[in-house]
């Protein structure tokens, strides 16, 4: 009998565990359908990703908060609708996503190019010595390996505070290209290049380009609550952006581990505590503007639809799909006893080789929260088995959430022993 009744629990805990990571996976293929657009702001794919979001939060009897689970949130926003681009002597033209991309600042644009010579940058001391007024109106090449993105912006930044304007500038160099939605439109086109095509002279170039800038597009977060069986007044928060990178033309960034893996935790965790409610309320905050500058987790925290000073602990999950390596814990160092609490549990549970308390830093949507005084984390996975960023290729095909029960065990646990 004895054995009967083992055989019949192990049955109903895998059973469940089943449940919760087949539901996961449901959720991260939804938000990486093509119906979703990208999750950004054509085709209204933020809409749809926060329509699916309520929905299933309504499926599976979780209270909305706000109006009807949403609270409004303005952005400024460069949509990027499309972009051709022919290359070289045989005007081959390239694959957007896989050959090229453009920058998502970049105007609405025609360039034509032929046997023109650029200015090549490949050293941060040719930015330095070049006379920076003589690339107005010219075509800029720059080499990406000394010269990181970062220090190629931050020229190009000067270049147009200066009111010196390129006609066109270049990145060229890249094994994969990744591209960031633009906040701002500005006075010239940035093109990315995979590889390095372009040599001392371009034989012929012509580059399209249609861009929107949207300087106030309604989106909204979502926001969810199970109340608390003992202490509804004291709160745990977990906070997921769900938005992405939306489309150009007809191809469109799925945005799989970044960050269709953070909402798939947090819905799986709602539909958990609906269930299985804390002593504790449990509140699921899904922010959008991420990719823009956090302007959705900043709407939230200077807007909060629950008592802040009340929050226990704030988690905020972003790309957490793999984790054979383990977990980082960033804020770590910072509110310590919590994150030696991670630790602790998952010495016991062995679910991850390790949990790393990182640094303080303002990267991601927790860091709003913490202006405000709230205690928080940010948590992301890491591990070999998964590495795409930012590309077409973050589809999800290849991310197979192994770690998502352990993860999610890791943060229940948490939300019963933290004091």
């Amino acid at each position: 009998m004895k054995k009967i009744c083992f055989l019949v629990l192990l049955l109903v805990g895998f059973s469940s565990f089943s449940q919760s990571y087949n539901y996961a996976i449901y959720c991260k293929d939804t938000l990486t359908s093509p119906f979703m657009a990208g999750r950004a702001y054509q085709d209204q794919g933020d809409r749809r990703a926060a329509d699916f979001i309520r929905g299933e939060l309504i499926k599976n009897n979780v209270e909305l908060l706000g109006d009807n689970g949403f609270q409004p949130v303005e952005i400024c926003v460069n949509n990027i609708k499309d972009a051709f681009l022919t290359l070289g002597k045989e005007k081959k033209t390239l694959q957007l996503g896989e050959e090229f991309l453009v920058a998502g600042f970049s105007p609405s644009c025609n360039v034509e190019l032929n046997n023109v010579k650029p200015f090549v940058f490949s050293t941060k001391a040719s930015l330095d010595k070049i006379k920076r007024e003589k690339l107005a109106s010219k075509t800029l090449v720059f080499n990406i390996g000394e010269l990181s993105y970062y220090d190629i912006v931050v020229f190009l930044r000067k270049l147009s505070a200066e009111g010196i304007n390129p006609q066109l500038a270049i990145v060229q160099g890249y094994d994969k290209i990744q591209y960031s939605i633009g906040r701002n439109s500005w006075k010239f086109p940035l093109l990315q290049l995979s590889g390095k095509p372009i040599g001392k002279k371009i034989d012929y170039l012509a580059l399209s380009i249609e861009a929107d800038f949207q300087p106030h597009y309604q989106s909204q977060n979502v926001w969810a609550r199970v109340e608390g069986t003992k202490y509804p007044d004291s709160t745990f928060v977990f906070v997921s952006h769900y938005d992405h990178l939306g489309k150009i033309g007809q191809t469109y960034f799925p945005g799989a581990n970044d960050n269709a893996s953070g909402v798939s935790v947090l819905l799986d965790l709602a539909k958990y505590y609906a269930s299985n409610p804390a002593e504790c309320s449990i509140v699921f905050i899904f922010v959008t503007g991420e990719e823009i500058g956090l302007v959705g987790s900043t709407a939230a925290a200077e807007n909060p639809l629950i008592n802040l000073q009340k929050v226990k602990f704030l988690f905020n999950l972003d790309m957490v799909g793999t984790g054979s390596t383990g977990v980082a814990v960033i804020n770590g160092q910072k509110e310590r006893r919590a994150g030696e609490l991670l630790q602790e549990i998952n010495s016991e549970n062995h679910w991850f080789s390790k949990v790393v308390l990182g640094e303080e830093s303002c990267n991601s949507d927790h860091c709003p929260f913490v202006q405000k005084g709230v205690a928080a984390h940010f948590l992301f996975t890491y591990g070999c088995e998964y590495n795409e960023y930012h590309s077409v290729h973050d589809n999800g095909k290849e991310l197979s959430f192994t770690k998502h029960i352990d993860f999610c065990n890791l943060l229940k646990e948490f939300v019963r022993r933290y004091k």
